[in-house]
């Protein structure tokens, strides 16, 4: 089977799928006893105490004097090099074998960084704000119009450009649910040479509940002004469109289980057999290609996380000038 569902998040992977593009487990089609109970794999430190222990054990046995503390360094060695799961080790400790790999982030990784980030814009904003007050309970008693009014400006414009970034980063959120959406269609529209009548069925009744989610995807979406966030329209459009393909694909698949039932049963008009042929522009539909759509997204949040980088930034470096001037 092409298909195969991650054994930690049920995201659909390929065998060109090293890690999961949704919560970045490695190895997804491989079964592990720890994802499929819930239980949380077991740490460097385990391992290393845990070999540990069986090395002064052994090493107890084995010598005399000096065979516990030799034989606790050899365990804890073992436990370290040869018990470990590199591959399960925090972002913060990488791997020193693969340190030159580049790991793309998860889908879940990014949506907890998105979740700071929005995190952060709403706390600025409520600093904005409370400053905002502030100058205009000062400028009702200075004189000095043309000096408040060039402070406005400077809160305004900090306060849209925060509110631009915020509806970036929840647009984002849109494009993560979206790829999630689109991984559900992927298998629907694929190992076509293995369907059969009964998993025709199946799949229909898959493509009419994925249908349903999009369309409340869509129905949410469409009630937010987006006309000046780019990427917002551009999500809109998509799971217009893919929602669209799903009824050319439900189609598809009708065509294909009528092409089974009638198979092997008697001669078939000749000129019906077109009709009934596969319909090669809908097999491995692009539109609902998640792997296509997680690739422009990295790229895409990239590019806002740089922007964001050089916001913080200038405004660390804002911060530090103020600062040097107080202590003059």
């Amino acid at each position: 089977m092409k298909y195969k569902r991650c054994c930690a998040c049920d995201f659909w992977v390929t065998a060109s799928d090293a890690r999961c593009p949704n919560c970045g487990i490695p190895d997804p089609r491989t079964e592990r006893s720890d994802a499929l109970s819930g239980e949380a794999p077991m740490t460097d430190g385990t391992r290393a105490a845990f070999g540990g222990f069986i090395g002064a054990i052994i090493g107890g046995f084995l010598m005399q004097g000096m065979g516990v503390a030799v034989g606790v360094a050899v365990g804890v060695s073992l436990g370290v090099l040869l018990g470990a799961d590199r591959e399960w080790r925090s972002p913060d400790f990488p791997n020193p074998i693969n340190a030159l790999r580049k790991i793309t982030p998860s889908l879940r990784q990014t949506e907890e960084t998105i979740q700071q980030r929005l995190s952060d814009i709403a706390s600025r904003e409520k600093r904005l704000a409370e400053t905002n007050a502030r100058v205009e309970t000062e400028s009702a008693l200075d004189g000095n119009a043309e000096r408040w009014e060039k402070v406005r400006y400077a809160l305004d414009s900090a306060s849209n450009f925060l509110a631009r970034q915020r509806e970036r980063y929840h647009v984002k959120l849109w494009e993560i649910a979206l790829v999630r959406w689109q991984n559900t269609l992927e298998p629907l529209a694929a190992d076509w040479e293995m369907l059969t009548h009964e998993s025709v069925n199946h799949r229909l009744r898959l493509l009419e509940a994925a249908r349903d989610r999009g369309n409340a995807y869509l129905k949410e979406w469409e009630g937010v002004d987006l006309t000046h966030i780019t990427e917002g329209a551009r999500c809109v459009d998509r799971l217009r469109n893919a929602i669209d393909t799903c009824d050319k694909l439900r189609e598809a698949l009708i065509v294909q289980q009528a092409a089974l039932v009638v198979k092997g049963i008697g001669p078939v008009d000749e000129t019906l057999q077109p009709a009934l042929a596969p319909t090669e522009s809908l097999r491995n539909l692009d539109v609902f290609s998640a792997r296509a759509a997680i690739g422009e997204f990295s790229t895409a949040f990239s590019e806002l996380e740089a922007e964001y980088a050089r916001l913080r930034s200038e405004e660390e470096l804002a911060e530090r000038t103020v600062l040097v001037q107080k202590a003059r």
